[in-house]
């Protein structure tokens, strides 16, 4: 893997640690060599720890193969886009986001693993999901458990870094069954679950690649990459879907152009992604890991994943005491 994109991660059952990869290549730049997508990597590390990799996932330990078989470029796709990990016990699943050409979605669906990563398969045709649904703003995800209330919630919104953020939630004994989930909606004056998908964002946010994780009991944070803002975007808050019209917005990184570049300074030229790692922990300097990814779209290189240490707020506990 010389290029690769994406990244988002998970714990597994043993405590290693499983990312999973975008359009990747064996080349030098984008287009060159043996081009895969979704492929996944197993290592060590997380947001306190430099990472470091120790396998690939998929069939081939010693070379990051596609998880699943299919061309790209025949029978209508072009490639296979993971989104986000989610761990259920000893099970691992994987939204993936099947395209004909990049930002034309077919559809989504569900992958899963019970070796930790190493082997993998489609969940079969309940799971799969049109790319219309909810208006096209279930097409990327984000998604982790509440042990507390027994759901997965899912923060989605569409492909093509234009629209809103919405909540979905399922019971992990139905993940399988995309009858059952159901959306979070304003009608009639009020909001509730099993209603009309209503993006839970202010108006004017667009979003892109997602990254949504429990901390703590009653303590998660929804973010990634704010087309709006040119910026990687955070938000701290107790619950999935709390007001984020009020809660407070953190920018911890920030796009800037090729001559600007400043990565210490947490400035990036065509950044996107942001998805956080395990151990991130709040009001600690550099306390939050973020997986950012890069790509010089004019000349194919960089194309890259890079693990980044950042600071976030918990500033419900600021606004807390700013009352008192």
């Amino acid at each position: 893997m010389t290029c690769a994109d994406l990244g988002a991660c998970v714990r597994t059952a043993d405590g290693s640690l499983l990312a999973v990869f975008g359009d990747t290549f064996s080349g030098s730049r984008v287009g060159r060599g043996d081009w895969r997508s979704p492929v996944a990597l197993i290592g060590r590390g997380d947001a306190r720890a430099p990472i470091v990799w120790e396998r690939a996932g998929g069939p081939d330990p010693d070379y990051a193969r596609q998880l699943l078989p299919y061309v790209h470029d025949q029978a209508g796709v072009s490639t296979v886009i993971p989104s986000d990990l989610l761990r259920l016990g000893d099970t691992i699943y994987l939204h993936a986001i099947v395209n004909r050409g990049l930002g034309n979605v077919l559809r989504t669906e569900l992958w899963r693993s019970d070796d930790g990563g190493r082997r993998w398969r489609a969940v079969g045709e309940n799971a799969t999901f049109p790319a219309d649904l909810h208006h096209g703003h279930a097409q990327c995800w984000s998604w982790d458990l509440d042990p507390d209330g027994g759901w997965v919630y899912v923060m989605a919104t569409g492909f093509q870094r234009d629209k809103g953020i919405i909540a979905m939630r399922v019971r992990p004994s139905d993940i399988a069954d995309r009858a059952k989930y159901s959306a979070w909606g304003f009608t009639g004056g009020r909001w509730g679950w099993g209603r009309k998908a209503t993006p839970i964002t202010p108006p004017g946010e667009r979003w892109g690649e997602l990254t949504f994780r429990r901390l703590a009991p009653r303590t998660w944070v929804l973010g990634g990459f704010l087309a709006s803002r040119y910026a990687l975007g955070y938000r701290v808050i107790d619950s999935p879907v709390a007001d984020l019209h009020t809660a407070p917005l953190q920018l911890p990184v920030r796009g800037c152009g090729w001559h600007a570049e400043d990565h210490a300074g947490n400035r990036i030229a065509q950044l996107y992604g942001g998805y956080l790692l395990p151990g991130s922990r709040l009001d600690v300097p550099g306390g939050v890991g973020l997986v950012v990814s890069q790509w010089h779209t004019d000349t194919g290189w960089p194309y890259r994943a890079m693990q980044f240490s950042v600071t976030l707020h918990d500033t419900r506990q600021h606004e807390e005491r700013r009352n008192l």
